[in-house]
């Protein structure tokens, strides 16, 4: 199968054998990096090759880390971010002397919980040619994807000649680029992969986190020694609405709180009923997958309802080629429905232009740190209260073929997508479990009474929880290390990606990359951006340590 396959690596035992240094032949050389200066930057053209130091100097007040020859990197998860980081500074700064350490249990690098997968139904949601890691570079994927060929997949190629490849596809390729830096990097630089989870962060030798280093313990009951720490947690689980908790046998066990995962999805009996919680990405996939199961590929034959209070759907992609249009950096709005709308202008100057709304969406995407950061802090909440619904299904839009499944669905009857608030779940006479539910725009009276056999929670990752969920970081709150965004994105960063404190100031050695780090930077959820923020970090990073080295 396509999605088993690994790139070539050779796996050294170091220490306990949960320690293995990445290597593999060369696969496709690559130009220097051209980043990005800043977040801020973003919407200006790329920085020449020999601009390494692209993000601010430490503001007054931060003390520079503490970085020496054979300093060690550790990063807290190797999922897509942890792994772009390692990547970039692999790439782009060979020269520093660094022993970076992956903490990261999955065997596979850089697929995360997105990529990790074996489901064929699963598939990047953004045609391959604009999956950019690389500023310099942005067809590499694609170029990678048609010299390894697709037999597997004939579907796969639109009729376009865009490629919109199995998920499980990306992450593989992901993985082979880093161990191929790893192996074919010629300086100093080494990378290792820490198979085991980090459960703490301390002080080294019993001092103060970051004064002389930090000590991460291990769930298997190791440490490893970092003197600087990157925080590179993939997304936290779903919560599951307040209706759906702490239920009693046996509609409980009617309850599916993971959509990722497959076992459980795959038990579901054919001709059952199901209700998936939440109509975005995820719920869509989870949508297809049912579609694509069972005897001979025959699909899940029962009923399935799509719930969500808006009833929305993701987008279908454009065939039309899209261009950033519109500046909302310029005397940015500073407040949510100013924002609005200049949005709805562009939006209107877009179709009058003869242009796809999605060059409006590529715009915002692009300027999102400036835009989301000259709101306040209340306007940012407003935004996301009322408009966050809007932003993701224009902005998170389907692959073709899952869009093709659902419109499918929907067209044989199979799907019912139903605008609703949950109220309500008890257990029906035959075994299956009643849905109380508030129609959208109904009098606040009005009930609807739903029955289903299963029940499948797809209302996305929970970033406001995420103190609560991971337990690395809800020991790192306790222990006055970390506080959550106050937009409840995730947790609280400086634009330099520094961890903050409670009381405002910044690690000096301490950062944050991916998702995480949404609530200052604004879009980190989607490529390129997912890419550029590990690669200013890196940077941001080495600059650090060659004025540290230097001095």
């Amino acid at each position: 199968m396509e999605c088993s396959s690994a790139p070539s690596v050779e796996i050294v035992a170091e220490r306990p054998p949960s320690w293995i240094v990445c290597s593999s032949p060369a696969l496709i050389g690559m130009s220097p990096a051209s980043a990005i200066r800043g977040a801020a930057a973003w919407l200006a053209p790329a920085a020449r090759p020999d601009q390494h130091d692209l993000m601010t100097p430490p503001a007054p007040g931060i003390p520079a880390p503490a970085i020496r020859p054979g300093a060690r990197i550790a990063i807290l998860g190797g999922g897509l971010s942890g792994a772009l980081f390692a990547l970039h500074l692999l790439r782009d700064h060979p020269a520093l002397p660094f022993v970076i350490d992956i903490v990261e249990p999955r065997e596979r690098l850089g697929a995360g919980l997105a990529y990790d997968t074996d489901n064929p139904m699963l598939r990047i949601n953004v045609s391959a040619a604009r999956m950019a890691l690389f500023d310099e570079d942005r067809t590499h994927f694609d170029r990678w994807l048609r010299a390894r060929g697709l037999p597997e997949d004939p579907d796969a190629e639109r009729p376009d000649g865009t490629l919109f490849p199995r998920r499980c596809l990306f992450g593989i390729y992901v993985a082979g680029l880093l161990a191929d830096a790893a192996a074919s990097s010629a300086g100093p630089a080494r990378l290792r992969h820490v198979r085991d989870r980090a459960v703490a962060v301390e002080g080294a030798a019993g001092d103060p986190p970051g004064s002389r280093g930090f000590a991460i313990e291990l769930a298997g009951g190791g440490t490893v020694a970092a003197d600087l720490v990157v925080l590179a947690m993939s997304h936290p689980p779903a919560a599951l609405p307040a209706p759906l908790r702490d239920l009693p046998e046996p509609v409980a066990s009617r309850v599916l709180a993971d959509p990722w995962d497959s076992r459980a999805l795959d038990s579901i009996p054919y001709g059952d009923r199901v209700v998936v919680i939440g109509t975005g990405l995820t719920g869509c996939d989870v949508i297809a997958g049912l579609r694509g199961q069972g005897p001979k590929h025959g699909g899940h034959r029962g009923p399935i309802v799509g719930l969500s209070r808006h009833g929305l759907l993701p987008r279908p992609r454009t065939a039309l080629p899209v261009e950033a249009y519109g500046d909302f950096t310029t005397g940015p709005a500073t407040d949510a429905l100013a924002l609005l709308r200049r949005v709805r202008a562009a939006i209107a100057g877009c179709e009058a232009a003869g242009r796809p709304w999605e060059d409006v969406v590529d715009a915002l995407r692009k300027q999102a740190f400036v835009l989301w950061n000259a709101l306040p802090k209340s306007e940012q909440r407003r935004a996301l209260r009322h408009l966050r619904t809007f932003w993701d299904v224009h902005r998170y839009q389907c692959a073709p073929q899952i869009d093709e499944t659902m419109r499918a669905a929907q067209a044989d009857g199979q799907l019912e997508i139903v605008a609703a608030s949950l109220r309500g779940v008890e257990a029906a006479p035959d075994g299956g479990v009643v849905l109380t539910l508030h129609p959208r725009h109904a009098p606040d009276v009005v009930r609807r009474r739903l029955q289903t056999d299963w029940i499948v929670n797809c209302t996305g990752p929970a970033h406001g929880g995420v103190l609560s969920s991971n337990p690395l970081l809800g020991a790192m709150a306790a222990a006055g290390m970390l506080v959550a965004d106050p937009t409840g994105l995730g947790i609280a960063v400086d634009a330099d990606a520094h961890l903050l404190r409670p009381d405002g100031s910044a690690w000096p050695s301490l950062f944050v990359v991916g998702p995480l780090a949404r609530g200052t930077f604004g879009e980190l959820m989607g490529l390129p951006q997912i890419s550029m923020q590990p690669r200013a970090l890196a940077a941001h990073v080495a600059s650090l340590a060659g004025k540290a080295l230097a001095a």
